[in-house]
């Protein structure tokens, strides 16, 4: 199966033999076996290489599904003989997951824990081909939230907040529309980010499309992000929770804005084949019940502090 999704995608059985280190003749017994296996004819093969026939399409539909689940059991196999394991966050977490980790640390001191910080889309492909162990994320994505191979629990709620330079005309205003944000040029983050996604849906439901905004640079990382408001190169509509802290020492100023719906959750994020393993579930649990707890103190206290 691995070998015809490598010819797929290498759309010649003569490139997917050199990639796989293999000879053309043994790729070609191979696809014959798919074949007959499948009972049908799934690739046509002609001078400019190969297409995929309407069955094998299907079939190619399948193979990915089946070879990315051996993957991820063989992975999760890895990671529990391996007593590791590794929690992928998205900004909405920087504050919160290394808490976690020094939980986890504690009560389970046999185990590594490793934290990776990522873009909320990013944990959660790491989570499904088996790269990551768990994620805490900010935004999911539908394809993502109605996956049947996903664990998923709500485990706070951030918002999206404005950020501006503490020398902003906006940072002394009492009242901010989106119309006032609109007119300024803006720092966004890829699509990656959790927070960008969220962003975007929370325009919609504000009546506002992305496109209105003056997005005059995009960076691929959080803190790029910050600095640049910081700096003075632009604002940005970020995560509160994340942007607390850069907040409380002085680099950049916190605003809501007016009428904008910027409510969020946070979730949990693990596969469901993970969750089988009593050792696994163990871990998530207490990742869940403290998560929990750790958000809404976090969020209270910079609540507190920032506005």
């Amino acid at each position: 199966m691995k070998t015809f999704i490598e010819v797929v995608n290498a759309g010649s059985l003569k490139k997917a033999a050199k990639n796989l280190g293999m000879s053309v003749s043994s790729v070609s017994f191979q696809i014959n076996a798919i074949e007959k296996f499948y009972g049908a004819k799934l690739l046509e093969r002609n001078v400019n290489g190969v297409e995929l026939t309407d069955e094998g399409k299907i079939a190619l539909k399948n193979m990915e599904t089946i070879v990315s689940s051996v993957e991820e059991a063989r992975k999760l196999i890895i990671n529990i003989k391996g007593e590791k394991i590794t929690i992928a966050s998205g900004m909405v977490g920087i504050n919160v997951v290394y808490e976690i980790q020094t939980l986890l640390r504690t009560k389970y001191p046999e185990i590594d824990v490793r934290v990776e910080l990522r873009g909320a889309h990013e944990c959660i492909r790491g989570v499904i081909n088996g790269t990551y162990d768990f994620a805490i994320v900010g935004d999911i994505l539908k394809e993502h939230l109605d996956s049947d191979r996903l664990f998923v629990e709500e485990i706070g709620e951030d918002m999206l907040v404005l950020v501006v330079p503490n020398d902003h005309p906006l940072a002394q205003k009492d009242v901010i529309t989106v119309n006032d944000v609109i007119k300024e040029p803006i720092i966004s983050l890829t699509d990656d980010y959790g927070i960008t996604t969220s962003l975007k849906k929370a325009l919609a439901a504000s009546g506002v499309r992305y496109d209105d905004l003056n997005i005059s640079y995009v960076v691929s990382d959080f803190f790029s992000q910050i600095n640049g408001v910081s700096n003075g190169i632009g604002i940005a509509i970020t995560s509160y929770i994340a942007a607390c802290r850069a907040c409380e020492v002085g680099m950049i100023k916190i605003k809501k804005i007016e009428g904008f719906k910027a409510k969020r959750k946070v979730y949990f994020v693990a596969t469901k084949l993970s969750m089988e393993s009593n050792r696994i579930k163990k871990y998530a649990n207490l990742i869940i019940e403290n998560g929990k707890t750790l958000f809404a103190n976090f969020a209270e206290m910079c609540l507190f502090q920032v506005f």
